[in-house]
This record gives C-alpha cells, sequence and structure tokens, in this order.
C-alpha cells in the first residue's frame, strides 16, 4: 500500500527539532531511558546502523527506533565512519553504543559493526530514515519463520524535500513498484538496500558478504541506477549463493520513511524514474 501522505507516527517525528540542543533536559533523559533498552546481556538482534556527519539526521532516527515496540531482545550499534562533526558527542550524550570505524565507506562501516554485533541476527538501517514502531518485530520474524532465509529486505515510502510533495513521491513509488517486482522474480539481492535489510549474521560473515572491490564513500554516484549490486546487494547475492533465500517482507511495519537524498543525488524525481525505466523495463 503507497501512501499520498505521511502517516501520523511519521509527521509526529517530524515535528520535533533537528537539534537537541532544542529538547528540554526531560525530553533528553526520556529519550536517553528509551534508548537504554538497546543494550541487552544477550541479544537475539542487532540493529546497526553507519553513521557519517548526521548529527541532526540521526536524532530523527533515534527517536523511531526508541518507540520500537519489539519484544525480541536487541541491540543498537551505531557506527561513525570517520564524522567531523557532532555526531559522536550527540551518540554519547544519548548513550548509543558506538563504534568508530576509520576506513572510510559505507562496506567498511557495516563491516565494522557486523563483527562487533552480538545479535543471531543483523538488521541494518540508515541515519537518514525512520523505522515503524513494529519493524524489528517483522524484519526478524520472517527470518525466524522462514525456511533457509538467510536475508529479508522490506519496502519503502520518500519524505517530502523541498522540492517534492509527498504526493509526487507516493506516484513515483507506484511506478517504480513495477520495477521493485520485475526485480524481485529475476534479480531479488538488487531489492536489498541498507536502510532496510536485514539477515543471518554468521552467514553473512561466513560469505565475507560486504567486501567489494570499490566501496561507496557517501551515497554513491549520481546517474546509478542500481546497475551493479552495493554492498547491500553483494551480501544478499552471496547469501543467495550460499543456499540462502532472499524474502521481501510485505507487512506495513516493514516499510520505512527515508530521506529523498537518493532522488536527488540522481538529478530529480523526473530523471531517477527515467533511468530506471531505461535501466530496467527497456533494456533489450
Amino acid at each position: 500500500m503507497i501512501n499520498l501522505s505521511l502517516p501520523a507516527w511519521v509527521s509526529e517525528i517530524l515535528q520535533t527539532p533537528l537539534q537537541i540542543s532544542k529538547y528540554s533536559e526531560k525530553e533528553v533523559a526520556l529519550l536517553k531511558q528509551k534508548l537504554s533498552r538497546f543494550n541487552p546481556g544477550k541479544p537475539l538482534v542487532s540493529v546497526v546502523i553507519p553513521a557519517w556527519n548526521e548529527e541532526e539526521g540521526i536524532l530523527h532516527t533515534l527517536l523511531s527506533l526508541a518507540n520500537s515496540t519489539t519484544y525480541y531482545e536487541t541491540e543498537l550499534i551505531v557506527v561513525d565512519n570517520n564524522s567531523t562533526d557532532g555526531t559522536a558527542a550527540l551518540l554519547k550524550q544519548l548513550g548509543v553504543k558506538t563504534l568508530l570505524e576509520t576506513k572510510q565507506g559505507v562496506g567498511h562501516a557495516r563491516t565494522a559493526g557486523l563483527h562487533q554485533a552480538s545479535g543471531k541476527y543483523i538488521l541494518t538501517g540508515d541515519s537518514d530514515t525512520l523505522y515503524p514502531p513494529g519493524w524489528i518485530s517483522a524484519m526478524t520474524s520472517a527470518m525466524l519463520e522462514g525456511e533457509k532465509v538467510y536475508c529479508v529486505h522490506g519496502s519503502y515510502s520518500f519524505l517530502p524535500g523541498t522540492k517534492t510533495p509527498r504526493w509526487q513521491y507516493g506516484c513515483y513509488e507506484l511506478m517504480s513498484g513495477i520495477i521493485i517486482r520485475k526485480k524481485e522474480k529475476t534479480a531479488p539481492f538488487l531489492n536489498v538496500l541498507g536502510f532496510n535489510c536485514g539477515f543471518v549474521r554468521q552467514k553473512g560473515i561466513d560469505v565475507n558478504g560486504y567486501d567489494i572491490i570499490t566501496q561507496r564513500i557517501g551515497r554513491g554516484a549520481a546517474g546509478v541506477a542500481e546497475e551493479n549490486a552495493t554492498e547491500d546487494g553483494m551480501m544478499a547475492l552471496r547469501l543467495q549463493q550460499a543456499g540462502g533465500k532472499i524474502m521481501a517482507v510485505k507487512e506495513i511495519d516493514a516499510r520505512v520513511w527515508t530521506s529523498d537524498r537518493r532522488i536527488q543525488l540522481d538529478g530529480g524525481l523526473a530523471r531517477a524514474l527515467n533511468l530506471r525505466i531505461k535501466k530496467h523495463l527497456l533494456k533489450n
């Protein structure tokens, strides 16, 4: 189901400040208390999020995770990939478990989190994305209950930006859904995106899944419509080659809301759609 407007829980988060300096001491203490649940002794699930200069964006991500209703023991790890802003200080203030990865690149950051995580299952996210309260449970249950499901991915919607209203992104998502369904049949690993996927941790280690020749710095290059598998897609492809299944989780709780930076990177909404149509629908 595609929303042409924002769900209430998303609107509520977006109405809160992006700078922690604008929160009262009581509000900061409450958020810190909620996030403290993500430090269990023996987690079943590890949520791993890379961060590079996300002092503001990651606060909304943390607010969304703090509202999680999961009943699975879960740890949260944020991998600081050489941030030069106040990201590290923010995470320390909120008591979030943080790793420093000095090798620049999203794949290096995710690899650090993979090897430091304690959970049997890894869920990967991004610091510009909002997660529904039931996200952790929906994604984890799919791996627990599915036969030989080594990797799962959810769906996503774009948050409205300064240049594009939400209804336009809703229409874009309806059209791009055709491409996503096609890829699900022919190359499901291309639908596995790092801001909303999960996998069995030991399987990921076994296949050295994030090891690719060219690591992305930041969010990749403009004009590339999933032409090659990124570190996330490569992890999924290797898990599939190892005999595992890639499963699309279709519950509404598996739909995350992410910033439109990926669209703007491709030159805007029209150009992003044109790129994907040419690549996935019009090729011989």
